[in-house]
């Protein structure tokens, strides 16, 4: 198998991390998160992303975003321009105050706005200990919330932008690090989708303790995995007020990473002939692990093919039998016949279902008739299925969506504000 999880990485990916040259303290970057005011209806939100060390931007005007690399202290550069500078302002008790930006020598000074709140929290699902961060907007209360239901791979809390964009919109966050990653206990390798589920419920109690929280307006967003995990949640708990998703798959593990490896045949140039050969080798191998084999039985599969002409290059080392790969192995036996299309028949509450148009992570043409599907079946009556234009799996703006196009640093148009006017319309929103 060339691809046994999806690119974990919830917003950016590795274009990001050879960005950063030093490590900046945690809790010195939860001071500069929030929203800043540039005037003329120009705002920008800005986040910690764990996976980059640091600060990335939404610029909610533009669509573009960026990546903030630490100069010295309170200034930053982009990554994608080192003449553009941010250089953060503190008052007299050491709080961010303003931001000014410096692009082509000149100066634009931005209001910092929409306070918020934010405490590490802790709370049990199963026998595991899981931890985030709570962040509550200073507006008015109680609020909405909503929880994240991360994608692939050991996510942890901090979501850059997606935690204060929502924030800016009146709606509380808690964002945790997934079991085995961060400072949460259990081990993501080896859990079940629904224990991930469970930990997703768990998140929703611990908010409807909150006083400051409407507890009949706790969401969750789901993204990529978090399309089976999210769904599963939902139909397990009442609690479950609405449910966002980005780029979840509405069919099976197994058809969606068949798409996924398609994808992955396509962007390396094998012509269609091969990528049938590898899809046919997938699927065998898959087939294999479900009728219970061993880790040997499957490689055997594997190595019946090693006189095509493509073998080498998408196995260029011997496969070998170890801890990861035995992980692997039981993973896929554990998951690979889940189906959000079994679960999304058992929700009610109101839905928003969005998908890329080119998408080789998730198959957005067969996953949309199956999600709409679901979901009358399930008589819902407020939902919503669609698929943005000209985006790939991060949501940003995308040509092929391949995993080896160049980083477009720009999230396609219709995305976010599908998500502002559904969540507005609904009342979620301040």
């Amino acid at each position: 198998m060339r691809s046994i999880f999806f690119s974990f990485i919830f917003l950016i990916g590795a274009h990001l991390l050879q960005a950063q040259p030093t490590a900046v303290d945690k809790n010195d970057l939860y001071t500069y998160e929030r929203t800043y005011d540039l005037g003329n209806n120009h705002r920008i939100t800005l986040g910690i992303f764990d996976e980059f060390k640091s600060l990335v931007y939404l610029d909610l005007k533009t669509l573009k975003l960026g990546a903030l690399v630490p100069i010295q202290n309170n200034i930053f550069r982009d990554n994608n321009d080192s003449s553009k500078i941010f250089t953060f302002s503190r008052d007299k008790e050491n709080n961010v105050s303003s931001l000014m930006i410096v692009e082509n020598s000149k100066p634009i000074f931005a209001k910092r706005i929409f306070a918020h709140s934010r405490r590490a929290v802790s709370f049990k699902s199963d026998k595991k200990i899981l931890k985030g961060d709570l962040y509550i907007p200073s507006a008015k209360a109680p609020h909405a919330a909503i929880v994240f239901a991360h994608g692939s791979g050991p996510a942890t809390r901090s979501v850059a932008f997606f935690t204060t964009y929502f924030l800016q919109l009146g709606i509380a966050v808690l964002t945790f690090d997934k079991q085995g990653a961060g400072e949460s206990g259990g081990d993501w390798q080896t859990a079940s989708f629904g224990e991930l589920a469970n930990d997703v419920v768990a998140a929703v109690q611990l908010l409807k303790k909150e006083k400051n929280i409407n507890p009949k307006q706790i969401g969750v967003l789901g993204n990529s995995q978090g399309g089976w995990i999210g769904s599963m949640a939902a139909a397990r708990s009442k609690d479950i007020a609405f449910l966002l998703m980005r780029v979840g798959s509405g069919e099976n593990v197994m058809e969606t990473m068949l798409h996924e490896n398609r994808g992955i045949a396509l962007a390396d140039g094998f012509n269609e002939k091969e990528i049938e050969e590898m899809i046919t080798l997938d699927r065998s191998f898959m087939n294999t692990t479900l009728q219970g084999k061993s880790w040997e039985q499957g490689d055997s599969v594997i190595q019946s093919y090693n006189n095509a002409g493509w073998f080498k290059q998408v196995y260029p080392k011997p496969r070998i039998k170890s801890t990861g790969s035995e992980k692997n192995w039981a993973w896929l036996q554990k998951h690979l016949l889940y189906d959000s299309y079994d679960y999304l028949k058992k929700v009610k509450v109101p839905v928003l279902w969005m998908m890329a148009e080119k998408d080789w992570n998730v198959n957005s043409q067969k996953s949309y008739p199956r999600v709409d599907d679901a979901l009358k079946k399930a008589g819902n009556k407020d939902f919503t299925v669609k698929i943005i234009p000209n985006s790939g799996h991060s949501s940003l703006l995308a040509k092929t969506g391949y995993y080896n196009e160049p980083f477009s640093w720009e999230y396609a148009a219709g995305f976010w504000d599908t998500m502002k006017d559904w969540l507005h319309k609904r009342k979620l929103t301040r």
